[in-house]
């Protein structure tokens, strides 16, 4: 107590300002730190991005063959940017068909694809539209794992729950028998242009001829025993 007792008006001056230095020099530690960290995540994150955009991305779906098809196709696509290799596709339990199918597609699942470049959309015959009809229900969704190796190396798995229980019905736009309706087009339009082709027909010689009467396109010779001129095409 004697020493502070000691101290005059410039040393509790001094004492202060030393105290403020201080505090200063932590925050302004502390605020480097929070900078450093900061920028640490945020180049970390730009790598992240800059990673994911270059990566091959492929994926695994069951859609209709075409809109109103009754088949099913398995669809393996690469949507990335890069080339996807050593692609290597599992399900969650074996494949079934009532088309007859599985056990192709088991055996396409079983060995891996050595490349998919980008835009690469592969198609498998899957089922058709006596699945909705077995009896025991066959299963209406999977679960595919994907592996695969990008630019990067080794990618981590991604896993795709693909429920296709709504194609066992057509949606408001796709009417059943619209392949039948394309198909009679089809013949329509072909018809039309058979009809529009250039036609020959016979332009009659209405010279008057001695016995008064016009020549005829019947005999070739117009009556007079002398032939006709050739017949003109016309649109």
């Amino acid at each position: 107590m004697d020493h502070l007792e000691a101290l005059d008006v410039g040393d509790w001056i001094g004492l202060g300002t030393a105290f403020v230095a201080v505090i200063a020099a932590v925050i302004s530690a502390w605020q480097a730190h929070i900078a450093r960290s900061s920028g640490q995540r945020q180049l970390e994150l730009a790598e992240l991005i800059h990673r994911e955009q270059n990566e091959p991305y492929v994926i695994v779906d069951i859609e209709s063959y075409e809109p109103g098809h009754p088949m099913m196709v398995l669809v393996i696509e690469n949507i990335g940017t890069t080339v996807a290799r050593n692609v290597q596709i599992s399900s969650d339990r074996p494949l079934e068909s009532a088309f007859g199918a599985g056990e192709d597609l088991r055996r396409v699942l079983s060995h891996p694809i050595p490349m998919m470049p980008p835009g690469r959309r592969l198609k498998y015959v899957f089922d058709d539209a006596d699945r909705w009809k077995a009896d025991p229900p066959l299963p209406t969704s999977y679960v595919f794992s994907v592996q695969a190796e990008g630019p990067y190396g080794v990618m981590e798995p991604i896993e795709y729950t693909v429920d296709f229980s709504t194609l066992a019905e057509s949606s408001a736009e796709e009417r059943p028998l619209l392949r039948l309706e394309k198909s009679l087009e089809d013949i329509q339009d072909a018809i039309l242009q058979l009809a529009g082709k250039p036609q020959v027909r016979v332009v009659q010689d209405h010279r008057a001829h001695p016995s008064g009467s016009a020549t005829s396109a019947t005999d070739g010779t117009g009556g007079s025993g002398q032939p006709e001129p050739p017949a003109i095409p016309t649109q």
